[in-house]
Order: structure tokens, then C-alpha cells, then sequence
């Protein structure tokens, strides 16, 4: 969602002295001054963030180059700076290399490191027990970051290679507050598609239309659930995109109807590098209207990628953004029906192969206003996912929910895009810190991220791959993907048993389906992200600030990623305090809040909890795609506090239009339970619920029957009901959700 703007200035009082002035909004204070220049900002007296003006360095040169300090004197450990395949808690730099944030075409990329990756987000977040404030510098241009973190020494170093100071300063104080600042400024994610968060499946590359049916076809016949199959450069003819290949992909429409005949959707890759060939009507079009990005000299640059010679259209240029844009139409776009139903743009930091300009365009190449490439490098992903963005909305005349990935992004890409975490690797590291990328996306509102599941390049051993697909389905975004020199490992390829492991993680990501599309929807409503590291929930535990492989999905799902082979028992951090307390999806012990615990696990799972106290809404027929699943009831998990009481959400559309945001047309409840009663309540008086009814098919209870004590686990029991008090069956109940509605649970 764009951001709407409106500047309303309300100032409480201003004290001006000789070498500063103060300033009072609220409970916030900014104390300037002069000289040195140094702004000081509090929040309730407490000091949350300086700006030390003193280093403020400019060079003078053409490059426009600046430096400054930032401290978050209340702070204890700096998050943010994505993208970096490194930990979510940001590292001390002294003595190393500083983050760096240009984005940049990086196979095999390092862990644990600070070297630039794809995309670049330059917000710092400084995270105390009890201060949260942040920092968003609105710059383009590459950047570098020097990290101290500790007690009153919490500061960054900033270098910045040209364009402005323009720095937005951010003050919790709670940690949702501090994130719902910056998405305040940046927008959020809109509510997606509900096919978009099933299971996803990619190679580099399905050589023809007959090996994507083959795919397809196979996913029926081992029973996995897919909803996407994906196309990488090969289909095109000759890598120009907007094109199939005559040979291999024949009769792209029949192969569309084949996949939309299994419930299945398609998406292809569109680069923004285009082939340098004459009588290729999106290069003609572009090199005559001048829509490409220009050497220094105004001649149009020339740079290799897929295609071969290749030029790249200037998306700073608005006309540029239409032109390219309009090729995604159907009469443009020859073939394409709309089970092409998403688009991925990769390859757009921009890639050039041309290891002497670190593969991508030149500094002094320049765009739209003989802006120099140096100033927008980092938005040059950005502008090509809003020009693609806006083709796929008039397209299909606004009616539907673009569905985009992108590999390069900046500030504000989550309004058009998600993301995934690139060329990764199999191996154990990738999976883990496959959690911290996307945790960080999440905080930063890039909330649609995910890994290639198994890893992108090499060849994972069987364990590692059941792994991930069983920690990749706790991340917004499911995909398995695979470079085209790895050996072939579509999940129906391997023995039965292996085949069972990673069925049922998929499995395990169908059923919770509601509670995905209800995340999503109140990120978007709320600015709240879709999973978030325990100290988003739990900030005055300390324990969780450096925490890796656990994440939360919304506030009431703890997941802990299996991340090391071989392993019997992983310790798994249960936060809240002694009144917290977590119940395991597939057993019957309750564990209480702030306590390490090594629980036992096998190859079968890995460890997921429910928070207490929590209403999950779940499907729990499994169909084999999301449309199939389209009019199955639902099962209501409650699981019951001491109170024997519990409390959740769920969100239902049409999965599809703007209709919920343009017409109100949903059903939005709230679910309140205790041991023997449901309640429902519509919580928007002004929506329309007509259609979108809430079918129950079975509710249940899970009750606490002996507390945990002493660090030792206690025990939940549960028990089903499919009636109400009337003997009724609950899938067969019709609703008037304009009054409250209330059922009495049948035994």
C-alpha cells in the first residue's frame, strides 16, 4: 500500500538559546545544536538518538560524497542494513570490513559477512530492554556502515557515496511502534493472492513446454500439493524476453491450459536487460523512443547478459516504466493467457557481466534528467518491479492482485514486489541464515520473502534437504529452486520415505493457510510484520536479541529451524514469562515461558508450538493446490489459557480482487473460546461479508491438565467437537455475522 502523506506541523513549544534550540512535539524532544552541529533526540527524557554533526564530512568533488555519525545511546544491539547473508543481530565491525549496501550480482555469496548482496535498505534500528528508535537515510547511492554496539556506545558510522542527506529519525517507543514509523513512511506490502503462499516449484531450467506438464503431472501423481510451476530464461526465444522459444515451448497456450487444468498457476521470469537486436520490437521500440540508459558520452550503454549484447531500459524514465510495462499486456505479450499468473524480475541490480565494473552499469552511465547512474544505483530494482507492477495491474484492467518477485530491492520495494534471498548454496549455514534475511526483510516490511528451498547451487545430501523444505514452509514465501548444473530433486524424485518427510512439511504449510492470508492481511491493515524475531514480542528478554533458527509466525506460532545435521535434540528458547506457555503442534507436553529446553526431534518434523492462550485456524484436508482447497471448512485449534479462555482472528475474501480494500467486501472475525462456547464477532460494522462464509467442520479444545514445573515439560490433553449443544454439525451452522455469534460446543 502507498503511503499517503500529509504534513501537519505541531510543534508544543520551542526554547531557543544561544547554541541550541529545543524543540517539543508530544513526548518527543529534539535539542539542536549548532555548533558542533549536533541533534539530540528524547523520547519521555530518555536519550534515544544523536546525530553527531561533527563528522559530518562532505567532499566536494562531483561525487558528492558524505559521512556522519549516528548513537542510540539507549539502545543494545543494532538490527537492520538488509541485505547481508549474515545474522539478524548486527556485528561489531571494528577491525573488518563495514557493511556495505550497493546491490550487486552475487553468485555463491559469503555467510556471515558484510559484503553487498542484492538488494540494499538503509534503515538502522536500535533496540534496547525498553528504547526502540530507528534510522531511514532516503539515499540511493552505494553506502558503507561501521557498527560498535554495547551499553552507551551503540553507533554506526555512515559513508555515503553521493546524492543527499536526507535522514528520517524514528522513535518507538515500543518495537511495533518503531516499525509501524518506518512503514508508515515506506508503505506495505499488499494483501497477495492466496495461491501465492502455497508451494512453489523452479528450475534452471524446464527446457520445454512437455518437461513443465511432465512436472506438473508428477506433483498429482505422488499427491504433493503445488500451486506454481515457474520458467526460467529458457523459454524464451533467443533469452528476449516477451517471447517463447519456437521449438521448445510450440504451443505455449496449450501447455497453460494443461497447467490450469491441474489447478495450477505459472510464472516466468521478464529481465530488464534487453537483446541488442534489430527487429526485436521491444528493442526497436526503446532504442527509438530513447528509453535506454546512456554512457557518459550519450550514447546508448552496451553490456553483456543472458541474451549476449544487451542494453537496459532507463525505468528512472516514467514513459520508459509505460513502455516496458505494456509489453506485459496480452496482445504484447504474445501467448500469455492469465494462468501466466505472476512475473519474476531477477538479474535487475542491474547485471552486467563484466567483472571490471563489479557487474553492473557504470557509475557515470546516465538515466532519465542526466541523473548519474551512482545516485540511483540502489532504486534501479526498485523502479523495475514498479514499471512491471503497473503492467500487470492494466493488464488485467486493476481487477487482480499482481503477484511480482524481485531479487534486487530498496526501501518502498514492498508495495510492489516480494523478494527471495538469492543464490544460495546447500548447505547447513544457508539454511539458517535464510531465518535472519527474511526476519530483517520482515521488520523492514518486506514481509513477502523466502530461500530457495535446498539451496540454489550443489547438491544437498537427503537430510538437509527434508530439513529445509520443513523449515522453508514457516517462511512467507515457498519456493524450491535450482541452478541448472545441480542434479534434479523435484521432492516426487526420492525414496518413499523421503518423499513422506517432505510431503508433510508441505502438507503442514497447507493447513496453516488461513493463518498466512489473515497475517498478511493485518500486515497490511496493521503494519505489523508476518514473522518476527522473539524480541519483536519479547524485547526485555536479552536472551533473544543475538537468538538464531527460531522465529514467530505472527504472535502465537514459535518455530525452530533444524539447522545442523545429525542432531537428536535442539535447544529451543520458550520466551514470555512463567504465565507464557507453548503447546507442540504434533504432541502433548506444555512448555513454560522464559526457558531453554533441548526437545528431542527426528527426521519426521522439527519443533512448532502454539502459543497459549491463542485461537489457530487452520484447513486441515489437504487438498493438492489452494483452489481445490477454495470451499473446504475450516478447524478451529483453541488453545486454552488458565482462564480456560483463548483469543484469534481470521480473514476471508474472494483471495483474488481489490475488493476487500476498494468495497469492503470481506469477513474480518475475532474468535473468542473457552471450553465450551464459540464466539464470533465481525470486526468491521461497515464490511460485507456476503459469500465469504466461515465454515467450521470441527473445533479443538486443547486444555492444560498439569502445569509445567521446575523446568520439567507438562501436558495438554485434547478433544474434538464437529456439533453444537444441539447435536447439529458444525459445516452444516449459516451465520449472521451483523450480529455477534455465539455456539455452544456439542461433546
Amino acid at each position: 500500500m502507498i503511503p499517503t502523506f500529509t504534513f501537519i506541523e505541531i510543534i508544543d513549544g520551542v526554547l531557543q538559546q544561544d547554541n541550541y534550540v529545543t524543540i517539543q512535539v508530544g513526548e518527543t524532544t529534539a535539542q539542536i545544536f549548532y555548533d558542533p552541529f549536533v541533534v539530540n533526540f528524547y523520547l519521555v527524557q530518555v536519550h534515544q538518538v544523536v546525530i553527531d554533526g561533527s563528522t559530518l564530512t562532505f567532499d566536494e568533488s562531483l561525487d558528492q560524497a558524505f559521512a556522519f555519525n549516528v548513537k542510540f545511546p539507549a539502545a543494545l544491539q543494532l538490527y537492520g542494513l538488509h541485505e547481508h547473508a549474515d545474522s539478524l543481530a548486527l556485528r561489531d565491525t571494528n577491525g573488518s570490513d563495514p557493511y556495505r549496501l550497493r546491490n550487486l550480482d552475487v553468485a555463491g555469496y559469503e555467510l556471515d559477512s558484510p559484503m553487498a548482496l542484492y538488494g540494499a535498505v538503509p534503515v538502522l534500528y536500535g533496540w534496547g530492554t525498553y528504547s526502540h528508535a530507528g534510522v531511514f537515510l532516503h539515499n540511493a547511492a552505494e553506502q558503507w556502515y561501521d557498527i560498535t554496539n554495547g551499553q552507551w556506545d551503540t553507533q554506526a558510522n555512515v559513508m555515503v557515496e553521493s546524492g543527499m542527506f536526507d535522514l528520517f529519525v524514528m522513535i518507538g517507543p515500543s518495537p511495533e511502534d518503531l516499525v509501524q514509523r518506518y512503514l508508515s513512511l515506506t508503505g506495505t506490502f499488499r494483501l497477495p493472492q492466496l495461491w501465492t503462499l502455497g508451494y512453489h516449484q523452479s528450475r534452471w531450467s524446464y527446457m520445454s513446454q512437455e518437461e513443465v506438464k511432465d512436472v506438473v503431472a508428477n506433483f498429482t501423481t505422488y499427491n504433493f500439493p503445488l500451486d506454481v510451476i515457474w520458467l526460467d530464461v529458457d523459454y524464451t526465444d533467443g533469452k528476449k524476453y516477451f517471447t517463447w522459444d519456437p521449438a521448445t515451448y510450440s504451443d505455449p497456450v496449450e501447455m497453460q491450459k494443461n497447467i490450469s487444468a491441474a489447478f495450477k498457476r505459472l510464472v516466468a521470469i521478464i529481465d530488464p536487460h534487453i537483446k541488442v537486436e534489430k527487429g526485436y520490437n521491444v528493442y526497436d521500440g526503446a532504442l527509438e523512443k530513447g528509453y535506454f540508459v546512456k554512457r557518459a558520452n550519450g550514447s546508448v550503454f552496451e553490456g553483456d547478459c543472458w541474451p549476449g549484447l544487451s542494453s537496459y531500459i532507463d525505468f528512472l524514465n516514467p514513459d520508459a516504466r509505460q513502455y516496458y510495462g505494456s509489453y506485459y499486456s496480452y496482445d504484447k505479450f504474445p501467448y500469455s493467457t492469465p494462468v501466466l499468473s505472476g512475473i519474476w524480475n531477477d538479474m535487475n541490480e542491474p547485471s552486467v557481466f563484466d567483472n571490471s565494473i563489479e557487474k553492473t552499469l557504470p557509475g557515470d552511465s546516465l538515466h532519465f534528467g542526466n541523473v548519474s547512474h551512482r545516485d540511483i544505483h540502489n532504486i534501479y530494482g526498485l523502479l523495475h518491479t514498479m514499471s512491471t507492477h503497473q503492467g500487470l495491474l492494466d493488464r488485467d484492467n486493476g481487477t487482480t492482485r499482481p503477484f511480482i518477485l524481485t531479487r534486487a530491492h530498496f526501501a518502498g520495494t514492498q508495495r510492489y514486489s516480494g523478494i527471495w534471498t538469492g543464490d544460495n548454496t546447500a548447505g547447513w549455514g544457508y539454511l539458517s541464515v535464510s531465518y535472519d534475511s527474511c526476519l530483517g526483510a520482515n521488520l523492514l516490511g518486506l514481509v513477502f520473502c523466502g530461500a530457495d528451498v535446498g539451496g540454489f547451487s550443489g547438491n544437498p545430501d537427503t537430510e538437509l534437504l527434508q530439513r529445509w523444505y520443513q523449515a522453508g514452509a514457516w517462511l512467507p514465501f515457498y519456493r524450491a529452486h535450482a541452478s541448472s548444473d545441480t542434479q534434479r530433486r523435484e521432492p516426487y524424485l526420492f525414496d518413499s520415505g523421503v518423499q513422506g518427510v517432505i510431503r508433510g512439511a508441505i502438507q503442514m504449510r497447507y493447513q496453516h493457510l488461513p493463518v498466512w492470508y489473515t497475517l498478511f492481511y493485518e500486515h497490511e491493515r496493521n503494519k505489523v510484520p508476518v514473522i518476527r524475531p522473539l524480541f519483536y514480542h519479547y524485547s526485555y528478554e536479552l536472551e533473544t536479541f543475538k537468538l538464531r533458527n527460531h522465529l514467530l509466525v505472527g504472535r502465537d506460532i514459535l518455530v525452530r529451524a533444524v539447522a545442523e545435521p545429525g542432531v537428536e535434540t535442539v535447544t529451543v528458547h520458550f520466551p514470555g514469562s512463567e504465565n507464557e506457555h507453548w503447546m507442540p503442534v504434533d504432541s502433548t507436553e506444555v512448555y513454560e515461558g522464559t526457558t531453554d529446553v533441548d526437545v528431542p526431534v527426528d527426521i519426521k518434523s522439527i519443533p512448532v508450538f502454539y502459543r497459549v492462550g491463542s485461537v489457530i485456524v487452520r484447513k486441515d484436508l489437504v487438498r493438492l493446490s489452494t483452489d481445490e482447497m477454495a470451499n473446504d471448512g475450516y478447524t478451529i485449534n483453541a488453545c486454552l489459557d488458565r482462564r480456560n479462555q483463548s483469543t484469534g482472528t481470521v480473514f476471508l475474501d474472494d483471495f483474488t480482487s481489490y475488493n476487500y480494500a476498494n468495497n469492503k467486501q470481506y469477513n474480518y472475525l475475532r474468535i473468542d473460546m473457552d471450553d465450551v462456547n464459540v464466539a464470533l464477532t465481525k470486526i468491521d460494522e461497515d464490511s460485507n461479508p456476503d459469500g465469504f462464509d466461515f465454515v467450521i467442520d470441527e473445533v479443538i479444545i486443547h486444555r492444560i491438565v498439569q502445569e509445567p514445573q521446575n523446568g520439567k515439560p507438562g501436558r495438554y490433553v485434547k478433544t474434538v467437537h464437529k456439533t453444537d449443544a444441539n447435536g447439529q454439525l458444525l459445516k452444516n451452522l449459516k451465520f449472521n455475522y451483523d450480529e455477534p455469534v455465539s455456539i455452544k460446543l456439542g461433546l
